[in-house]
């Protein structure tokens, strides 16, 4: 029974060690993007000079990262994290997609949204309800092979921390404004991922 505690404790401290040395390189990261956010801000087109990236002709990356294509696809110098608050953890990052990218994934998505539904936790399928208001789609396995939604996928996983191949595929949603959500009931249930990315496309 001691060997088997001991055991335990072993993995729990491991555990918590990866936590800590996870949470440090995040931050560490975080505070290279502030050293390496300019004040100029000019367009992701602007940052690739004759680079294809995305499947369209984007343009030199800031100073100090010129024919870097790594650091374009990345949008180092561009991207402004602001943390607001590390319990539970929740960063903004500024200026992470381009307007070209934004542009990009509202084309793919307007034809396709339909009305979101959630999930009926007695029957496991997808209902209507009034407590999600929102028109959404997803996007397929085939689009997630396309040269933007690489870059966009490599950036939120390298951003997070968290491997490409644990995220879902990539939904779109449009809310209309002042429209009322309720909180869900106990006939409802919602995903409970380990991370949620939200990427706001138009305000």
């Amino acid at each position: 029974m001691a060997s088997a505690m001991r055991i335990v404790i072993g993995l729990l401290t491991l555990v918590t060690i990866g936590m800590i040395v996870g949470s440090l390189l995040q931050l560490a990261f975080i505070r290279n993007l502030e050293d390496s956010y300019g004040t100029g801000l000019p367009s992701f087109r602007r940052t690739l000079g004759s680079q294809n990236v995305g499947g369209s002709q984007l343009s030199t990356v800031i100073s100090g990262w010129a024919n870097d294509k790594e650091a374009a696809l990345l949008r180092i110098g561009y991207v402004k994290p602001e943390i607001v608050s590390w319990s539970p953890r929740i960063i903004v990052f500024h200026n992470f997609l381009s307007t070209e990218e934004c542009d990009y994934l509202r084309a793919i998505a307007k034809p396709r949204l339909q009305i979101s539904t959630v999930v009926d936790a007695k029957t496991g399928k997808g209902i209507k309800s009034n407590v999600r208001t929102s028109s959404g789609m997803f996007l397929n396995h085939a689009e997630r092979k396309y040269p933007m939604i690489q870059a966009i996928e490599k950036r939120i996983s390298t951003y997070s921390q968290v491997p490409i191949e644990n995220g879902e595929l990539i939904q779109v949603l449009s809310i209309k404004a002042n429209i009322y959500r309720s909180t869900g009931t106990n006939q409802i249930s919602f995903t409970d991922p380990i991370m949620t990315t939200s990427l706001i496309l138009s305000t």
